[in-house]
């Protein structure tokens, strides 16, 4: 109570200002370290206000109708009559993936086609060059072909492409299509063409994977809501799914949600770091005003007075740092989108979000008092008698240690509650602070152990300017472990991102090799599969396999019917796994991705007289929670089939070859329809292009997936999402930098001391500035190595654990990391000090007397 009565009076007020003013720019900069973290915070909450406000904006066009039916096969009888009875659909699609051929070059590439009838999108328009080319292409029976791929092979318009048994002119070009973002693309280029011109394409009648889709327009939202409520039961039993505007913006506001509450806390760490930072800033700054404090104290001023001044010092300076990196934040959120501009379908509206203004603020001022708490309530123990006393006071060690942890479990709950508003859970708030709590003392326990070995090593035999160098990372008030913690956390965040990137990759390329396929070809016909495998051979490419494939759907799960599965309220399944259309294959043996984990397998089976034992893979029997012994019904296109579970296989899904789910014994699936699929392997590049264009020209409803292209665009797709979270990372080296700018400041007064003395014992300019090199060399080395070996460690568990690799990492790019770390702690440390050789060695004689 005396200290909220103190805070309404004005000499408490006038004491802060007074105290303040002299000093108070190095006071700024010693709450500023928490600028970093609110503007990385006030950045990703506006963007997401943006993203969210545009999604409401545009949301029709994200599906570009108010409601899409889609399916895998034609629409059956009863959705077509539901159809016409509401006045039948605006326009609808084919879409399926196919090899083209860009004529003039040769050269051939997997494509998503698109095939329209009608005024697709109804919402939103295609962007094209020329502009009136989407307008035109279903009229004058033209392709656009998206740009990108026309830039890589060449391509411009009046060119032509053969898309199956068509020759088509590329009227246009596709730079971008509303709902869509830019990355889809690295699927495969999109081609839009005239869904008339399919019927003489010969790609629907031989097997192709397609997808049919039908769009429609409303008048209002009552409308589509009663539509519907009405189709969904015709839609569930026919397996077609129903989109709508509201579904769709539901679908991407979620993916939005995870990514920047993902975004958010890569920065709410920074601003964690920073108020570490300010805890420790304030802590020394306070030690320095022991002396001062016990004089007041002497004239008369009470504890409460004299701690009520510093609380509105820290308060106010909060309240600065906080604007700071809120002003910082506001201007970053409009550059933002750039991180993203390939990863959204639209072109973000960018405003000020008032409500993450508000929360920037609002955190970073409670954070810079939370964390100042403990040295500031440490005022409260100077005693006026340490006017007298020359000894070395600590305002923390003087509290109780259930006051510390009190405040220690206060701090954890108020940022416990700060996570919760970001993430909109509390159970991933705790788990969220817990951990970093857990990998700060981690930073802080191998930052001791880096500084005991550094102290610990035999001076004598270094030159003198590498001994002073490395002594002064132990001068008394040095901040040298909160330096590395906080420089470290950063380089943990941006190494281990890194490293499980590389891993990501090295998943794949480990794959890659003599035995592994360059080229994969994909819906061939039982009439067409010796020809391609003739064709293969006479170019000179080698078959690695060539597995038949049959599709199926589940139609009895332990003696029940999937129906009477899903009508059961106290059967909780994967409908996923109960819905699918499962591709099997079968062979006498197991290869080389599969591992039997439980059960016997069965190679040979006699025909369908009997049950059929399979094996499956360990992820569908968790999914549908059957175990060995248990029964399941297929219908393989109309033929009932009884099987039984033989075995369990683990399955390497990540093997660029086909890999099944279930697998069937030979004897059994041999009469059934079926289509295939080869691996093949090359010599060369030249080889593989022939051999795409052969099978093009020969067979254009075969689909082929050239690895390296596949492989290339998974390396884009993930440098772009790499790219935003390794901005968002750089936000804590960058707190550490602050924070090492603000420990110079603190020790300016003694390090200019220090210098000082040094010059009138004699040292030249040039020795006293390979001492400061050192000292803030050591300090980025030694900060990097820290985050180094965490995300190492880190790393190795993701590989050992997790990606079930042999761990290599990138020494090479981690070096240059730590070197460019210890170079920028370098040039800071040389910005604060450069007043140390401006001064003469005569101000030693003013220092004394001071």
């Amino acid at each position: 109570m005396k200290f909220l009565r103190e805070l309404t009076k004005s000499f408490s007020w006038k004491l802060a200002y007074r105290d303040a003013k002299p000093q108070w720019r190095s006071l700024i900069l010693y709450t500023s370290s928490v600028m970093a973290g609110v503007a990385a915070l006030v950045a990703i909450l506006s963007f997401r206000s943006d993203v969210l406000l545009t999604v409401d904006d545009q949301s029709k066009e994200l599906l570009g109708a108010d409601i899409e039916l889609r399916s895998n096969q034609p629409f059956p009888e009863p959705i077509v009559t539901f159809i016409d009875s509401i006045g039948g659909s605006t326009a609808t699609a084919i879409e399926f993936n196919s090899m083209i051929l860009f004529k003039q070059s040769g050269a051939n590439r997997l494509a998503q086609i698109r095939a329209i009838d009608g005024p697709f999108p109804i919402y939103g328009t295609i962007s094209t060059n020329p502009v009136d080319a989407s307008s035109r292409y279903q009229d004058e029976a033209f392709a656009l072909v998206e740009q990108s791929a026309m830039t890589q092979f060449g391509a411009s318009v009046g060119d032509s492409i053969r898309v199956g048994n068509l020759d088509l002119i590329i009227g246009g070009e596709l730079i971008s299509v509303p709902g869509e973002a830019a990355a889809f693309s690295l699927i495969g280029p999109r081609v839009y063409i005239p869904r008339d011109l399919l019927e003489d394409s010969g790609l629907l009648d031989r097997g192709s994977r397609i997808t049919y889709k039908q769009y429609f327009e409303m008048t209002n939202l009552e409308t589509v809501e009663s539509i519907v409520e009405e189709l969904r039961p015709i839609a569930r039993e026919h397996r077609v799914r129903i989109e709508t505007v509201e579904s769709e913006k539901e679908d991407f506001q979620e993916v939005v949600d995870n990514l920047t509450k993902f975004l958010g806390l890569i920065g709410f760490i920074a601003l964690l770091l920073g108020g570490l930072g300010v805890a420790s800033a304030i802590y020394v700054y306070i030690k320095r005003k022991t002396a001062m404090v016990a004089t007041l104290r002497c004239l008369g001023v009470t504890k409460e007075q004299v701690l009520t001044t510093f609380a509105i010092q820290i308060a106010a300076l909060g309240l600065v740092g906080a604007a700071l990196g809120t002003t910082i934040g506001v201007f970053l959120q409009f550059y933002i989108p750039a991180l993203f501009v390939d990863l959204l379908p639209f072109t973000i509206v960018q405003s000020v979000s008032l409500q993450a203004v508000a929360l920037g603020l609002f955190t970073g001022i409670l954070i810079s008092v939370l964390f100042s708490m403990l040295p500031l309530i440490g005022i409260s123990t100077i005693s006026p008698l340490l006017t007298l006393r020359n000894s070395e006071f600590s305002p923390i060690s003087e509290l109780s240690s259930k006051f510390k942890l009190t405040t220690a479990i206060v701090s954890v709950g108020f940022v416990i509650l700060i996570v919760s508003l970001l993430t909109e859970s509390l159970a991933v708030a705790s788990v969220f602070t817990f951990s970093l709590i857990i990998f700060v003392l981690m930073l802080w326990l191998v930052s001791t152990l880096l500084i005991i070995i550094v102290k610990n090593m035999r001076l004598k035999s270094f030159k003198y300017e590498i001994r002073q160098g490395m002594a002064n990372l132990f001068r008394p008030n040095n901040q040298t472990s909160m330096l590395i913690t906080t420089l470290g956390m950063g380089m943990l965040l941006i190494g281990t991102l890194y490293l499980s990137q590389d891993m990501l990759l090295q998943r794949i390329d480990f794959q890659l090799g003599d035995d592994t396929p360059d080229l994969v070809f994909y819906d061939i016909q039982t009439d067409q599969n010796s020809g391609l495998n003739e064709t293969v051979e006479k170019i000179g490419g080698e078959i690695l396999q060539n597995v038949p494939i049959v599709s199926m759907r589940l139609s009895e799960l332990k003696g029940m019917t999937v129906s009477e599965v899903r009508a059961d309220t106290t059967i909780r399944l994967s409908r996923w796994a109960l819905s699918r259309e499962y591709r099997v294959t079968y062979r006498e043996e197991l290869n080389e991705s599969e591992t039997l984990l439980e059960g016997v397998w069965v190679g040979e089976a006699d025909g369908l007289s009997s049950v059929i034992p399979i094996s499956v893979e360990q992820e569908i029997m968790d999914d549908l929670e059957i175990e060995l012994g248990d029964t399941l019904g297929f219908d393989v296109q109309g033929v009932p089939i009884q099987t039984v579970v033989s075995s369990v296989r683990e399955v390497d899904f990540q093997r660029t070859e086909p890999n099944f789910f279930i697998l069937f014994p030979i004897g059994v699936l041999e009469p059934a329809p079926q289509f295939f699929a080869s691996t093949i392997s090359v010599d060369n590049e030249e080889m593989s292009l022939a051999i795409q264009q052969a099978v093009v020209t020969e067979y254009p409803n075969i689909s082929a997936i050239d690895i390296s292209i596949a492989l290339r665009s998974i390396r884009e797709f993930l440098d772009k999402i790499s790219l935003a979270i390794q901005f968002m990372a750089l936000f804590s080296i960058l707190t550490g930098f602050i924070v090492l700018a603000s420990s110079i400041t603190i020790s300016r007064r003694q390090r200019t001391r220090e210098s000082v003395l040094l010059r009138t014992l004699g040292a030249n300019k040039n020795q006293i500035g390979s001492i400061q090199t050192i000292e803030y060399a050591l300090l980025g080395l030694l900060a990097s190595l820290a985050g180094f070996i965490l995300a190492v460690l880190a790393s190795w568990g993701l590989a050992t654990f997790y990606f079930d690799l042999n761990f290599i990492p990138d020494f090479l790019n981690l070096t240059l990391i730590t070197l460019l770390i210890m170079a920028i702690t370098i040039l800071i440390g040389w910005s604060g000090s450069r007043h140390i050789f401006k001064n003469s060695p005569l101000e030693i004689l003013r220092l004394e007397t001071t």
